[in-house]
């Protein structure tokens, strides 16, 4: 039983990961067929090293610390005052497998501020991300996934230092995630609360299509208590940051 729980629970995170490359892979091929001449598309795909941290799981407060790499990649597309983001990040475990982290978004932004060298949008998106853990964690005997969904709020502040140097945060916060508990065998819906996720990066422009990236990302989540199977499951909540490196094309 144990086996056939873990292989169902593998698929669903395996599903979700399908859904999510898929549909920003849509999106840079629907962008890139339809970009007008004036606009412009950036894809990038960056290598992260750092550590996510969970204070709580299900209740349990025994802290665990793990070091990972992550993969981030994006694309942007500028048209007139209006940018289009989309980003998928997903973890993997440096000697430990016990927990993972997708995520995906996608949002479109308004220009609302041109000062000098400094352009600073904001806009609305979707945001979606699954956590996976192993079995033992949060006293649970079997492994498990965390699984959220909802609309966020996006900033991006772009600095033009000069003609080659230019650097962008990007600041994005869902504050009313739907969250779900699944462990293979059952769902339960565990209400809401917000996940966050910021990047810093400064960019070096070797040529008119190709840069370089260095830079900071992380950001936080949590999900409330709530009742599976007839007991009460405490508060999940996490953290995770990292320094990037990576690189950018221009199309």
């Amino acid at each position: 039983m144990r086996k056939g729980s873990l292989l169902i629970n593998q698929q669903g995170a395996d599903r979700k990961l399908h859904a999510l490359t898929s549909l920003f892979t849509l999106l840079v091929v629907l962008l890139t067929a339809t970009i007008p001449a004036a606009a412009q598309i950036e894809a990038g795909i960056q290598l992260s090293y750092g550590r996510t941290t969970y204070d709580q799981i299900l209740g349990v407060k025994d802290a665990v610390r793990a070091s990972q790499f992550m993969n981030n990649v994006w694309a942007r597309y500028d048209w007139e005052d209006l940018r289009f983001t989309g980003v998928y990040q997903g973890t993997f475990g440096l000697g430990t497998s016990d927990i993972g982290r997708h995520l995906g978004q996608v949002a479109a932004n308004y220009r609302f501020l041109e000062e000098g060298p400094m352009q600073v949008y904001a806009g609305l998106g979707y945001h979606f991300i699954t956590n996976r853990f192993k079995a033992s964690l949060g006293n649970q005997p079997t492994s498990f996934n965390l699984t959220g969904h909802g609309f966020a709020g996006q900033v991006l502040v772009d600095i033009e230092l000069n003609s080659k140097l230019h650097t962008t945060a990007a600041v994005t916060a869902a504050p009313w995630v739907s969250w779900s508990f699944s462990d293979g065998k059952t769902t339960s819906k565990t209400g809401s609360r917000a996940s966050f996720n910021a990047k810093l990066d400064v960019t070096y422009s070797f040529s008119d299509t190709l840069s370089v990236q260095v830079g900071l990302v992380g950001g936080s989540y949590s999900v409330p208590e709530f009742k599976h199977e007839g007991k009460t499951l405490g508060v999940t909540h996490g953290t995770f940051a990292g320094i990037s490196a990576g690189v950018t094309q221009r199309f």
